[in-house]
């Protein structure tokens, strides 16, 4: 098996031709690092390693991207990430990031669960559903939510003030304002104290 083209494409890729057919289109870097040239012999193995390699440095790279704009969880990022580049590269590219301090399960839990509570105005049940989807373990979630002050009943006012101001005086409101609040994980007993206390 040779080499039998190289042809650069878009976005820093290059079409790889083996024995006159396609074989791939891998990174350009990577093979300008790896000398890989026209008439090159090459195996099945190093085609392999070579693939493995473009897809390691473009999960990389795409991390990298991805993290400039918000924080992510070691899951979020690798589900992310091995959609377009497979599991192997996308969990050593997430290793990589975590090695370097870009990424953090813990920092990412403790703004997520703020953002959560604060923010969206979800119940601590909620929350805590939403941390475990992120890849955050049971105690680490437990203990984070935990530790934060929170109010449901104030949190509740101020998604109902937001979205059906109406729901204190239209019964017909109040019941979509209901459906709503137990979406977000609030409990009908929790619910039911909110607006029994705004009869008060």
């Amino acid at each position: 098996m040779y080499i039998t083209g190289l042809k650069r494409d878009k976005k820093r890729l290059t079409a790889v031709f083996v024995d006159g057919e396609l074989w791939d289109r891998l990174d350009s870097e990577v093979l300008a690092q790896d000398s890989i040239k026209v008439g090159m012999p090459v195996d099945e193995n190093f085609l392999t390693e070579l693939k493995f390699e473009s897809d390691y440095k473009r999960a990389k790279d795409r991390a990298l991207y991805l993290i400039s704009f918000r924080d992510y969880s070691e899951k979020e990022l690798t589900d992310k990430l091995k959609k377009d580049y497979g599991e192997a590269a996308a969990e050593k590219a997430v290793a990589r990031m975590r090695d370097l301090g870009l990424v953090n399960d813990l920092n990412f839990a403790q703004k997520y669960a703020r953002e959560l509570l604060f923010n969206k105005h979800f119940s601590k049940c909620r929350a805590e559903f939403e941390l475990l989807q992120k890849g955050i373990d049971k105690d680490t979630a437990c203990d984070i939510l935990s530790e934060l002050e929170y109010d449901a009943l104030e949190q509740i006012g101020l998604l109902v003030d937001k979205k059906y101001p109406m729901a204190y005086s239209d019964e017909k409101v109040k019941n979509r304002a209901i459906a709503f609040l137990q979406r977000h994980g609030y409990s009908w007993d929790v619910i039911k104290r909110f607006f029994d206390s705004c009869r008060d």
